[in-house]
């Protein structure tokens, strides 16, 4: 799978990088593998780095999975915040549309080019 994670307990961060092609599978299964984590909790903050996505097979049925995700998991997500840093044009594009979908479900999710405006954004050094 092109995505990986660590949390950052101290920090209350999850920390993730996606990588290659991706697709509505794997952000799907990455979903479900970091809610199954016994160190993740709701209340953390996920800083996710697809900088180096270089395919992305993302399709609008997806996003509306991963959005209908969230609301089944929304207890498990609690006050969850996902900046998502991106490079490529069309990624950003896929990324908006998850964000716009999210905000109808009061999912907090920000899109942003750079590193830095990602964190200051979640509020971590």
């Amino acid at each position: 799978m092109p995505i990986s994670y660590r949390i950052d307990p101290s920090r209350a961060l999850v920390l993730t990088e996606a990588w290659g092609s991706l697709t509505d599978a794997d952000i799907l299964a990455h979903k479900d593998r970091l809610l199954k984590d016994p160190a993740f909790r709701p209340s953390m903050v996920q800083l996710s780095d697809v900088r180096r996505v270089e395919d992305l097979q993302v399709t609008r049925d997806g996003v509306a999975a991963m959005v209908q995700h969230d609301v089944t998991h929304a207890v498990h997500r609690g006050g969850h915040r996902l900046a998502i840093v991106i490079s490529l044009d069309v990624v950003f594009g896929m990324a908006r549309m998850y964000q716009i979908m999210s905000e109808q479900n009061d999912s907090t999710v920000g899109v942003f080019r750079t590193m830095e405006e990602a964190m200051v954004w979640l509020g971590v050094e």
